[in-house]
């Protein structure tokens, strides 16, 4: 999952994979405005068979966030209990 975030934000925002870390957001990359942040959120959408809510989006406000979002989502219902 984490390989496929890093492809989405490096194709839509236009830097090397390498460059995206835990902190990664639109604070260290000059690309990441507001439109590339639809095509964004757009992109993972897709690859992910998702929409995310809007409280959701205001979340994910770097890479790790970005994760955490997507990882809560494939989660199986009710946690595995």
């Amino acid at each position: 999952m984490e390989e496929k975030i890093r492809t989405i934000l490096a194709g839509v925002l236009e830097v090397a994979a390498g460059e995206i870390g835990e902190g990664f957001g639109p604070q260290s990359c000059q690309n990441w405005d507001s439109l590339a942040n639809l095509r964004l959120i757009t992109a993972l959408e897709r690859e992910f068979a998702t929409r995310f809510t809007w409280e959701e989006i205001s979340a994910m406000t770097d890479f790790a966030r970005i994760r955490d979002v997507i990882a809560r989502r494939q989660a199986p219902a009710g946690g595995g209990r």
